[in-house]
C-alpha cells in the first residue's frame, strides 16, 4: 500500500464517558492525530471512591500514553508487599514481596482513580498533549444512539444542561461511538436495554478513606486481603500522610444506606489492628456499592462499540476491574489506529470485539469470582494448606528472581492489535493464553 496516499477512512470519534476509559482512549487516540469528542453527563469529574492500584498491563498502557511519570509523582513512593490475613487474630498467612520489582518502569502503579482522572484531563486539554484533538464535554446527557451504515455515519443523541437547568436536546455525529460510560452504560442500555447477563452479590460494599495511627503501630503496610466470613475485604495503604483505603463487604441484605453505615464500627473493630472504637480512627469519604460480574452479549453493534465497566464489569477483588478496561482501551486504540492509517482493514474491530470479549469470559470472570470467595467463603483457619493459589506464592518467595518475572510477565490477559496490522494474522486469530497453566489464575492488581 502507498502510504503517502492514503486516506483515512474516518475522521472523528465519539467517546461517551470522561471517566479513566474514556480519557485514556483520547490520549491514545491523539498520539495518532486521530480527534475525538468525549461526552460526560457530571458537570464535572468523577472523584468517587473506586480503584486504587493497578496492575502491570494496565501500567504499561499507563505508560505507552505518557501517565506514567505524572501517576508516579503522586503517588506514595513504594509499596512493600501485598498479603493475605487471617481477621480473627490478625496473623498474616501469607505475602508477595512487592520491593522485588520496586526498580521496574511498569511496576504495579499505586494511586487513587479520582487522582489519575485529574490527571488524565489535564493531559487531554494541554495543547502539547492533547493537540488540541480532544474535545471534552461536560453536562451532556446520553438519550440514545443510532447510526447509518450507507452514509458510515453514528450519532448519540443528548441533552446540554446540568440537573437544575432546562436540558437542549441536541445530535452530534462522528463516524464511529464509543461507550466508555460506565455499569450504567447509557450507550449500552439504547443498544441492549436493561438485558445484561450476569450476576449481582449478595452483598454491599462499602469503601472509605480512613486515617488511624495504629495501622503503622502494629506494623501493616501495602495491601492487606482480609478472610473471614463476617468481615473480609482489602485493607491497604493509598496516599501520603497516612492514608488507607479500607473496603469491605458487608453480607447484610436489603438494609439501607444509613443501616450498612451504622454497622461499620463493628466490622472496624474486627478487621483494623488494635480493635479500634469509632473515636480512634477518621473517616473523611466513604461510597457504598453493588457488586457485578456481567458481561454483554457484543462489544461491537456497526458502528457503536462498547469498552471497560459499559462492556463488562466484575467484583473488585484481586484488581481486575480497572485492569481489564486500560487493557480494553489499549486495544481498541490499537485498532482504530491501524484502521487510521491504513494498516488494517475495518474487520479489525470485529475482531477487538470478539478477543476483548473472549479474554473476558474465559479468564476475568472466573479469576474473579475466586479473588472474591477466597476471602468470603474459605476457612480462614486451614486455607493457608488447602488453596492452590498460595502454594504457587510459597513456591515463588523461594527464589526472587523467579518471584520479580512472574511479576512482570505478559500476562493471558493482555492481547497485541497490532499482530493485524498488514495481514500478519487473519482477524479473529487465536486468544489463548501462553501463560504456565499452573500459574495463569493470578493477576495481581489489588483493585478496591
Amino acid at each position: 500500500m502507498d502510504r503517502k496516499a492514503h486516506s483515512p477512512p474516518f475522521q472523528k470519534i465519539i467517546i461517551v464517558g470522561a471517566g479513566p476509559s474514556g480519557l485514556l482512549l483520547a490520549l491514545l487516540l491523539a498520539q495518532h492525530n486521530i480527534p475525538s469528542i468525549v461526552l460526560e453527563a457530571w458537570p464535572w469529574l468523577d472523584t468517587r471512591l473506586r480503584a486504587t492500584q493497578y496492575g502491570v498491563p494496565a501500567t504499561r498502557i499507563f505508560r505507552r500514553a505518557g501517565l506514567l511519570p505524572d501517576f508516579r509523582a503522586a503517588s506514595i513512593p513504594k509499596f512493600p508487599a501485598i498479603c493475605w490475613r487471617r481477621v480473627a487474630d490478625g496473623e498474616k498467612l501469607i505475602e508477595i514481596d512487592m520491593s522485588v520489582v520496586e526498580d521496574e518502569e511498569d511496576r504495579m502503579t499505586v494511586l487513587q482513580l479520582g487522582e489519575m482522572i485529574q490527571i488524565m484531563y489535564k493531559h487531554c486539554i494541554d495543547p502539547n498533549i492533547g493537540k488540541g484533538l480532544i474535545d471534552v464535554r461536560f453536562n451532556h446527557w446520553v438519550t440514545g444512539t443510532g447510526q447509518d451504515e450507507q452514509s458510515k455515519r453514528a450519532w448519540v443523541d443528548v441533552e446540554v444542561g446540568r440537573n437544575d437547568e432546562e436540558k437542549i436536546p441536541q445530535r452530534i455525529e462522528a463516524d464511529y461511538v464509543v461507550g466508555c460510560d460506565g455499569a450504567s452504560s447509557a450507550v449500552r442500555r439504547s443498544l441492549f436495554g436493561k438485558e445484561w447477563p450476569g450476576q449481582t452479590w449478595d452483598c454491599r460494599f462499602v469503601v472509605q478513606n480512613v486515617f488511624y495511627d495504629g495501622f503503622e503501630k502494629h506494623g501493616w503496610e501495602g495491601g492487606n486481603y482480609c478472610i473471614d466470613h463476617d468481615h473480609w475485604g482489602l485493607i491497604a495503604r493509598r496516599g501520603h500522610g497516612g492514608l488507607w483505603r479500607v473496603t469491605y463487604g458487608d453480607p447484610a441484605v436489603g438494609l439501607t444506606d444509613e443501616e450498612y453505615l451504622a454497622r461499620r464500627p463493628w466490622h472496624f473493630k474486627a478487621m483494623l489492628p488494635g480493635n479500634p472504637e469509632p473515636d480512634q480512627y477518621r473517616i473523611e469519604q466513604t461510597n457504598l456499592y453493588n457488586i457485578h460480574n456481567r458481561c454483554v452479549e457484543s462489544f461491537k453493534v456497526g458502528r457503536i462499540l462498547l469498552a471497560a465497566d459499559a462492556a463488562h464489569v466484575c467484583n473488585p477483588m484481586g484488581g481486575y476491574g480497572c485492569m481489564t478496561a486500560c487493557l480494553d482501551v489499549g486495544g481498541l486504540a490499537d485498532c482504530f489506529i491501524g484502521l487510521y492509517e491504513g494498516k488494517a482493514g475495518e474487520e479489525i474491530l470485529e475482531t477487538y470485539a470478539k478477543v476483548r470479549r473472549d479474554i473476558f469470559l474465559k479468564y476475568v470472570d472466573a479469576r474473579s469470582i475466586k479473588n472474591l470467595d477466597r476471602v468470603r467463603k474459605t476457612d480462614p483457619w486451614t486455607v493457608l494448606g488447602t488453596d492452590k493459589f498460595f502454594g504457587v506464592i510459597r513456591d515463588l518467595n523461594k527464589n526472587k528472581a523467579a518471584l520479580k518475572s512472574f511479576l512482570m510477565k505478559e500476562s493471558s490477559i493482555e492481547y497485541d492489535f497490532t499482530q493485524h496490522y498488514d495481514g500478519r494474522l487473519p482477524n479473529g486469530g487465536p486468544t489463548d493464553s501462553t501463560a504456565s497453566p499452573s500459574r495463569a489464575g493470578i493477576e495481581v492488581g489489588l483493585e478496591a
